[in-house]
């Protein structure tokens, strides 16, 4: 297993992202409130240059603390969303309808 590198995620309007400010980006996941108690996990995106870095795990990691933090469940919408829910039975608290 490789090195993984801490990252220092900031918190936008309903994204959590790397990058300098929300205008330069170099990775980020979006959701969607639905809600009172459910967020719909819908975009991820990692640039080339910190592919392979476990960014994107990262980045799910931190949406699902904040649904946790928030008492909210989590419907992943994005192909990687799903696929690190389906990898991470830990995840599984907040997984709506699983």
């Amino acid at each position: 297993m490789g090195v993984v590198i801490v990252i220092n995620l900031k918190e936008g309007k309903n994204k959590f992202y790397l990058g300098n400010n929300e205008d330069t980006m170099q990775a980020v996941v979006t959701y969607v409130d639905s809600g009172k108690n459910t967020i719909i996990l819908d975009h991820t995106f990692v640039s080339k240059e910190l592919r392979g870095q476990n960014i994107g795990q990262q980045l799910i990691k931190r949406v699902v603390d904040f649904a946790r933090e928030n008492n909210k469940k989590i419907v992943p919408q994005c192909w990687f969303a799903e696929e690190e829910f389906v990898a991470h039975k830990e995840y599984e608290d907040v997984w709506f309808n699983k």
